[in-house]
């Protein structure tokens, strides 16, 4: 029997916390998309390809040229490669990493952090320029960990080089305020991470921020 005057329905949904973190430099020492690349040239015998790609996006980068682009080019490494073929590297990488955890640390206090998050039952959220198949000794960590990070185009399931959407800047703050409406997160009541300039506008949208100490990556 209804009660009068009560609307009959589904209850709104409580708002949610969240911690969003960028990655590198913030919760590992240790840049993802670059040595992941680095393993991915050692295994197929390339590594001297691999430190001259590098060394030209770091060079333009000190050139001022804009994160943005150099995140773009950094992708043109994978053109014509099988997602399941670079997913099968991004495994064999965490693989080697579990292996040697104090050669690929994570980072404090950041990481205690995420842990308290976890347990505390907030979303766990990663707002990087890395790509998935970088990804997964973190994703091990934290399983729930969701991702906002660049996307790689593909065709015929082949990196294309290109991007749907590369993970910087401002790219940043837009995407966390998008998933905050998406997912019902009270932002105000959140947490944010970085260790760069360019994380500053994502971590403004959080009540609560810290900007740790950048760490050398690279």
């Amino acid at each position: 029997m209804e009660e009068s005057g009560r609307p009959q329905g589904r209850r709104p949904q409580r708002p949610s916390q969240a911690a969003y973190t960028d990655i590198d430099g913030t919760v590992t020492a240790y840049n993802t998309i670059f040595e992941f690349l680095r393993f991915d040239a050692a295994e197929r015998s390339c590594s001297a390809d691999a430190e001259e790609f590098l060394a030209g996006l770091r060079s333009a980068a000190r050139n001022g040229v804009p994160r943005s682009v150099t995140n773009a080019r950094y992708f043109g490494w994978w053109r014509g490669r099988s997602i399941s073929e670079v997913a099968q590297t991004g495994e064999r990488w965490a693989d080697l990493q579990d292996g040697s955890p104090d050669e690929w640390p994570f980072l404090e206090p950041v990481a205690s952090l995420l842990d308290a998050h976890s347990l505390s039952g907030r979303r766990l959220v990663a707002v990087t320029a890395s790509f998935e198949p970088a990804l997964l000794r973190v994703r091990r960590r934290w399983p729930h960990l969701e991702l906002l990070c660049t996307i790689p185009r593909v065709a015929d399931d082949r990196y294309t080089g290109d991007l749907e959407r590369a993970l910087v800047g401002d790219a940043k703050a837009q995407a966390v305020a998008a998933h905050a409406a998406e997912h019902n997160v009270d932002l105000a009541r959140s947490f944010a991470y970085g260790d760069h300039h360019s994380d500053l506008e994502f971590m403004a949208l959080a009540g609560e921020s810290l900007l740790v100490t950048p760490a050398t990556v690279g």
